[in-house]
């Protein structure tokens, strides 16, 4: 019997054949548990949460979120109702955006609430104007969804209204009353029950598509499950193998010698 002819034999003994399905199970559970603590990773519950805030039935902005309270994921996508009055003189031109192929800027604009005063992002413009488009004056309605403010972007001093970004701590010390840590894309302005905010140069931006962070903690595990699965069948090969070595090997026939 040649070398692999008899590893061969080995292998499908059921000895060795009942150790490779344990082994194969055990891949099979480590590959599971993997997946499992990379689902966790990706944050499914909470992807699915910013998900539902964005079906659900638009809430007062007061019943969702309060003044200077945090802005957590799950309040992404919300839709919310605020009534107030503009700041127009306080309103913001943030330049280097982009609504689809076109490049612009957004018109953002402070919303005295009883409550509170939030940014508004009322609409896209093309180009990079100094000073923000006329807001609506009197008591306005806004419908929107609700999004989180940005980090400071740095670079040279603009000139006019123009911001890099909507940076709700700098516009903390620079907007009236108790500030909201967040921002609403509108997409219905209403004074006296009759829209406004549609004119033909402002175009209405959607919310952005928030992903889930990645835990790096639930990842690592996930991949250590995996290395796990990976050890198991190395194991179960290195045993075959080391009983195999292990054995004498077969002794070659004689010839026999005439006399």
């Amino acid at each position: 019997m040649t070398y692999p002819e008899g590893v061969l034999r080995a292998l499908f003994t059921p000895r060795w054949l009942g150790f490779l399905g344990l082994a194969l199970l055990a891949v099979a559970v480590c590959v599971l548990l993997g997946l499992w603590q990379l689902g966790v990773a990706r944050d499914e519950g909470l992807k699915d949460a910013v998900a539902a805030a964005g079906t659900s039935s638009p809430a007062a902005l007061p019943a969702v979120l309060a003044p200077h309270a945090p802005f957590t994921p799950e309040l992404s996508n919300r839709p919310v109702t605020a009534r107030g009055t503009y700041a127009v003189e306080r309103g913001l031109v943030v330049v280097d955006r982009r609504l689809g192929d076109r490049s612009g800027s957004w018109v953002v604009t402070p919303l005295v609430t009883s409550e509170g005063t939030i940014a508004v992002l009322r609409g896209f413009v093309p180009g990079s104007p100094t000073s923000p488009q006329a807001a609506p004056g009197g008591v306005v309605t806004v419908d929107g969804t609700l999004g989180p403010g940005e980090s400071p972007r740095a670079g040279p001093a603009l000139p006019g209204d123009q911001r890099r970004s909507i940076d709700l701590a700098e516009l903390v010390n620079q907007w009236p009353g108790a500030l909201y840590n967040a921002v609403i894309f509108a997409s219905n302005e209403q004074v006296g029950g009759a829209a406004v905010g549609a004119e033909t140069s402002l175009d209405r931006v959607p919310p952005p598509t928030l992903d889930a962070p990645l835990n790096l903690r639930n990842a690592a595990y996930a991949v250590q499950w995996w290395v796990f699965g990976l050890f198991a069948i190395w194991m179960w090969w290195k045993m075959f193998r080391a009983e195999q070595q292990g054995e004498p090997a077969v002794a070659a026939p004689r010839e026999e010698v005439p006399a």
